[in-house]
């Protein structure tokens, strides 16, 4: 039975590992087969890379062009979903759905297309959740490509679809102004669809327009639009004067209340913590002062000489994870030797083996109190130097070691 168990995890731990290549490699299929299908086979699409002057250009020539892009669209996301970002899911979704409606509506008899197409949407939509990366650099790579591909589609399918619009699209400007306006839904009227054809074309630009378009904008200019509306109300930041404070790792109850007894006491202190930097003024909130906080890793060197780790009076790993709290204090010592460590070990199991990485001083809340209660339970003294020697396990304060 052991075997049998180890070889079902075992492909559990291996489907789960490699299911979005699955999905992605389904939505790449869907793309193929439309490049190679009746709607991408054109005429003349060799000849469509050798354009010398658009304005005598024959686009009764491109036919199908609007599929074959569509399908060069969808392989474009499925190198996104390898890499599990969030907006290649949105797109090929979107994408997916636009595909399934027209060859249902046009194409009832392409099965294999259709049942393809919905296989690829059940399996995103079931592994919605494996879909999560929203690094910004690749958002913004994505979103890029989405709003350039769709701006060359819908243009491109104006063209196409032109004598099914009053007045008729036959040059570039209008297809391209038509685009513009449809994609931001805009709509004058000045242009409409009267063909069924180019009535289902349409829905799909606003659909893909609502989508792309407004994420695409929303994740390329949205940082830059933010940062000028931040410095224009709070000004160019000050740089922070970071030298003789203390550094806090991690955003715990017992992290902030001593960034909270520190800053009482007129202490500087610098916060490092996992958070973004959405969550800055809970945290702010939560100890009642102005803090100044860094979002990043805090075992990273860079984050480390950021927050002033060589000028620093202690730096202090109060995280909730003791592993993370040992690593911290090990990277100290690799960057800063000379810097004072103060580690707090939450599981008290864990004392001895956070021991091994020799802070300056470790503490242990929990193993405190329960010491505390015991003596007070079994009627035994306490006295100065035995709380001193029960909360510092070095029994020493932190500036006496020579």
């Amino acid at each position: 039975m052991k075997p049998i168990s180890r070889f079902w995890h075992a492909t559990l731990s291996l489907w789960r590992s490699l299911r979005h290549v699955l999905a992605a490699m389904l939505v790449f299929a869907n793309g193929l087969m439309i490049s190679l299908s009746v709607w991408g086979n054109t005429d003349n699409l060799i000849a469509l890379f050798h354009i010398k002057s658009f304005s005598n250009i024959d686009w009764a020539s491109a036919a199908n062009g609007p599929w074959l892009l569509l399908g060069i669209f969808l392989m474009l996301n499925a190198i996104g979903l390898l890499y599990r970002a969030r907006i290649a899911w949105a797109v090929s979704i979107m994408l997916l759905l636009i595909i399934l409606a027209f060859t249902w509506h046009f194409y009832p008899d392409l099965t294999v297309h259709l049942n393809l197409c919905g296989a690829a949407l059940v399996l995103l939509l079931l592994l919605s959740q494996d879909f999560n990366c929203s690094s910004a650099t690749a958002g913004g790579i994505v979103a890029f490509i989405s709003f350039v591909v769709l701006l060359f589609y819908s243009t491109y399918g104006a063209l196409y679809f032109g004598e099914g619009f009053h007045p008729a699209i036959n040059n570039l400007m209008d297809a391209f102004y038509f685009s513009m306006v449809t994609m931001t839904t805009v709509g004058y009227g000045d242009i409409t669809p009267i063909s069924e054809a180019a009535r289902m074309f349409t829905v799909s630009v606003i659909v893909a327009g609502i989508t792309v378009f407004a994420t695409s904008l929303t994740t390329v200019f949205g940082p830059i639009i933010k940062g000028g509306l931040d410095k224009l109300v709070k000004g160019n930041p000050k740089p922070m004067n970071r030298k003789n404070h203390f550094i806090v790792c991690g955003t715990s109850i017992l992290a902030i209340s001593t960034i909270a007894q520190l800053k009482s006491r007129g202490e500087d202190v610098t916060v490092l913590t996992s958070s973004p930097e959405e969550d800055f003024p809970a945290i702010e909130q939560k100890t009642g002062c102005k803090l100044d906080i860094l979002s990043g890793d805090c075992t990273d060197n860079t984050l480390l000489q950021t927050a002033g780790i060589e000028q620093c009076k202690a730096i202090l790993a109060l995280t909730n994870d003791d592993a993370l709290n040992a690593f911290i204090v090990l990277s100290v010592k690799d960057s800063s030797p000379d810097t004072k460590t103060v580690l707090s070990v939450n599981d008290a199991k864990n004392m001895n083996k956070v021991k091994q990485v020799k802070p300056d001083v470790m503490l242990s809340p929990q193993l405190f109190g329960s010491e505390i209660l015991a003596s007070v339970l079994s009627g035994e003294p306490l006295d100065n130097d035995k709380l001193v020697s029960l909360l510092l396990t070095s029994g020493h304060g932190l500036f006496d070691k020579h």
